[in-house]
């Protein structure tokens, strides 16, 4: 009796610690929420998206319309859209505008369809900026290169929504009538969607910031972040529905700010998701405590460059994954840190997100260190403060090699 009980009293205890890890898990990912300001840039880009609605949807159903494989699909790729990007609420006179707007896309011109997609870039870039500001990235995509990617997105992405359908097609005229029509198409309402969202989320989380994302993390937030939306568009039918003050003050425009209200909710649950694809790397040995119990930004700078001396030492190279793993410190706190010490010429980084070190450990003093992540330890006003840093400075004069003796030393004296 005595050994079930006991295994049973451990189980408990793992669960009780875990989900007190998932609760200050999720502290931490709605303070950065907060602290991003996410709340607020997703107003901004409410409005932004309103503006740059119409032309990526006109854009799309151009390119629909430019291959005549795809004419029999444009209607399909209009009901695709407005079932869910629109909710039901809004979903009438908004999908009336926007076959109205699409109607007319045959007779923009070259130079009409140019500036229609500057409009959708600027979306696009927008969103970029975000992300990035998210991951920490201080150093984002040239202009070009921003340009020549996003630009592919605009066109290849109908492109390939057209030739996915086609293949549907295909299939079901080659499958002997074994596949029902109306069952593949069904699937395809059903399912569909919802496995385009979230390959849509995924590639978001991984493509748009200019820095290194764990394929796991964008995936496992890009299918939260998909079913959060699912959910929050059946709760805002419900809302919608219940509470009819909206109709009653605004009549037919009601659709208007339902949408408005409907841009924003799903602009704070996609950032919320990339906060929590840019946090996950912190979940490993609840390195979002790391502030609080693991020292400063200093001395994890200085771990980072022990570690990447030893692996010098060993003739290796470290992938960005593999440092902060070492280090337990997230992903983006540690290529902050790197970023800061490749301007001082510490180390350097290769085409695959490998790292190495570049100067002599004999030739980095812990003060040149606390200098380049925290702040210059000098004092221009006060004899007395000036005494003060220059006696704060002399013990970090010890050079990283030094350092990195007694840390041996002191590691081989401890007790087995």
């Amino acid at each position: 009796m005595f050994h079930p009980l006991t295994r049973q009293h451990l189980e408990s205890l793992i669960t009780i610690r875990f989900w007190r890890r998932v609760i200050g898990f999720g502290r931490y990912v709605g303070h950065r929420l907060i602290k991003d300001r996410c709340l607020q840039t997703a107003g901004s880009l409410t409005y932004t998206t309103l503006l740059a609605l119409i032309p990526l949807f006109t854009i799309a159903l151009t390119l629909f319309s430019a291959f005549p494989m795809f004419s029999d699909y444009s209607a399909k790729f209009k009901t695709f859209i407005l079932l869910n990007l629109v909710p039901d609420a809004a979903g009438k006179i908004i999908g009336v505008y926007m076959r109205q707007f699409s109607d007319n896309a045959e007779k923009l011109t070259a130079l009409g369809t140019i500036g229609l997609a500057v409009t959708a870039l600027l979306l696009i870039f927008t969103i970029e900026k975000t992300f990035n500001e998210i991951w920490s990235v201080r150093r984002p995509r040239g202009i070009l290169a921003r340009t020549l990617i996003y630009w592919a997105a605009l066109t290849l992405g109908p492109v390939a929504l057209g030739i996915s359908l086609s293949l549907t097609s295909w299939i079901y005229h080659h499958s002997g009538g074994l596949i029902s029509g109306i069952q593949v198409w069904d699937t395809t309402i059903r399912v569909g969607p919802s496995l385009v969202m979230f390959a849509m989320l995924s590639l978001m989380y991984i493509t748009i910031p200019n820095c290194y994302v764990p394929r796991s993390h964008a995936i496992i937030a890009g299918v939260l972040v998909g079913v959060a939306l699912e959910l929050m568009k059946a709760l805002f039918g419900l809302y919608v529905q219940a509470f009819v003050t909206l109709k009653m003050v605004y009549g037919a425009f009601a659709s208007f700010p339902i949408f408005l209200t409907w841009l924003y909710v799903c602009w704070v649950i996609i950032l919320g998701g990339a906060v929590l694809s840019a946090s996950l790397s912190y979940w490993h040995g609840d390195a979002w405590e790391w502030h609080a119990r693991r020292g400063t930004r200093f001395e994890q700078a200085v771990r980072i460059l022990l570690a990447l001396s030893e692996a010098h030492e060993n003739g290796v190279l470290l992938h960005i994954n593999e440092l902060r793993l070492q280090i337990n410190v997230g992903l983006d706190s540690t290529l902050t840190l790197l970023d800061e010490m490749l301007e001082c010429g510490w180390v350097e980084t290769t085409r695959e997100g490998e790292w190495l070190l570049a100067a002599a450990p004999a030739r980095i003093t812990l003060l040149d260190i606390y200098e380049c992540v925290e702040a210059p330890l000098a004092a221009k006003e006060g004899r007395h403060m000036q005494e003060l840093a220059e006696r704060m400075r002399t013990p970090l004069q010890e050079t990283l090699a030094d350092y990195a003796r007694l840390e041996a030393t002191a590691s081989a004296e401890q007790p087995a």
